[in-house]
C-alpha cells in the first residue's frame, strides 16, 4: 500500500541511484534483492527493511539522512550534463569554473540581486 512517506523515500533511493548512474539491476544484487524489488521501493509501494539501509547508503555513496529529507530534487539530467562539460574541460578551465562557483555561492541575496538589475 502506497503511503506519502513510502513515495517520497522511493523517490528519494531513485534521485540517488540515477545520480549514482546505476540501474535497477545494478543496485539490487549489492542489497540482496531483486531488481523487480527495488522497483516496488522506488515506486512506494514497498520499503526497504532497516537492515539493508547501510548497505544502500553505502552504494548510493549517501548519509543515510539524506534519504530522508523530501526537499524538492534537482533535475538528474541536468546534473549529468554538467558533469559531462566539467569532464572535458581542461585544468586550468575547471580552476576557472571553481573560482566561478565559489564566488557565485558566497553572493549575497542582495548582492545577487544587484548583479541582474
Amino acid at each position: 500500500m502506497k503511503n506519502k512517506f513510502s513515495i517520497n523515500f522511493g523517490n528519494r533511493v531513485r534521485y540517488f541511484r540515477n545520480l549514482a548512474r546505476l540501474t535497477q539491476e545494478d543496485l539490487a544484487p549489492l542489497l540482496g534483492i531483486e531488481p523487480s524489488t527495488l522497483s516496488y521501493i522506488e515506486n512506494g509501494k514497498n520499503n526497504i527493511s532497516f537492515a539493508k539501509l547501510p548497505k544502500l547508503c553505502e552504494a548510493l555513496g549517501v548519509e543515510s539522512w539524506q534519504l530522508f529529507v523530501f526537499d524538492d530534487l534537482p533535475d538528474v539530467d541536468k546534473i549529468n550534463g554538467v558533469v559531462k562539460i566539467l569532464e572535458s574541460m581542461t585544468d586550468s578551465q575547471l580552476c576557472i569554473v571553481h573560482k566561478m562557483l565559489l564566488d557565485f555561492v558566497n553572493l549575497k541575496p542582495d548582492d545577487f540581486h544587484k548583479s541582474i538589475d
